[in-house]
């Protein structure tokens, strides 16, 4: 793992998974769940083991989300952009709901 990298693990396809922390630095500004430590643990363990997975309305082939039950009533959601090799994490937040799951065109990839 490089000093610049949060993280850097392989996903659930096999494939290698950066957080930089430039993204970190810059996404934390509106998502402040990400200075938590135990909710980057649980941003990880998203990413390698997601309970769903679904892709981005408007980037389907780009872009995908991950979701893992947090708590009682949230999910940590990662998303992935997975056209570079490594892919990297775009942005991560927790969320009450499943936003893709609402699309009837989009299809669930786990």
């Amino acid at each position: 793992m490089s000093d610049e990298n949060i993280f850097d693990v392989t996903d659930y396809r096999g494939k290698r998974i950066i957080f930089t922390k430039k993204k970190l630095k810059e996404k934390s500004v509106t998502h402040p769940e990400l200075l938590n430590i135990i909710f980057l643990k649980n941003l990880k363990q998203t990413i390698i083991d997601p309970e769903e997975v679904w892709p981005d309305y408007k980037e389907r082939e780009r872009i995908v989300c991950c979701y893992k039950k947090y708590s009682i009533n949230t999910y940590v959601k990662a998303i992935i952009w997975i056209c570079d090799n490594p892919c990297h994490v775009v942005s991560a937040f927790e969320t009450s709901f499943i936003k893709e799951s609402k699309y009837l065109e989009l299809t669930r990839l786990k």
